[in-house]
């Protein structure tokens, strides 16, 4: 059954792409998540990245956390390895224990937002142990 879901999640994202040009700007996606972030953590992390990229002119659709490391490549982001982040930069966290979604936030130029301002990278210690990825938007389509 995951793997038929995971297949329906790449095909539905192939046809997003194939069917639209899109121009994205991550400036706009880091500062609508800034915008929009809660107080706290409420577990939506998905969500808000996904309105905040939206925001920001692509057309991705939700999928879990964790996931979109395998859907990022397919909408121009290209893994960095710095430190120099960015604005729009958007980390993802692989699923872990207590946290089986994974997590994802985008760069504002100064902290890392998810549905929350993180205070840093790593927004629960379990994810200090974790090979996570960075992605930078390189791409036009």
């Amino acid at each position: 059954m995951k793997k038929i879901l995971s297949i329906v999640i790449i095909l539905i994202s192939v046809l997003v792409i194939w069917s639209r040009n899109f121009s994205y700007n991550p400036k706009k996606a880091a500062v609508y998540v800034t915008n929009n972030a809660l107080s706290k953590s409420h577990t939506c992390c998905a969500w808000f990245v996904m309105r905040a990229m939206q925001a920001g002119g692509c057309p991705i659709g939700i999928y879990p956390a964790y996931y979109y490391s395998k859907v990022l490549p397919k909408y121009g982001f290209k893994v960095i390895d710095t430190k120099n982040y960015k604005k729009g930069d958007i980390i993802v966290f692989p699923a872990i224990k207590n946290h089986i979604f994974g997590h994802i936030a985008i760069w504002n130029g100064e902290q890392w937002v998810s549905d929350f301002k993180q205070k840093s990278m790593f927004p629960a210690s379990g994810y200090r142990f974790t090979k996570y990825k960075i992605f930078r938007y390189e791409k036009s389509l």
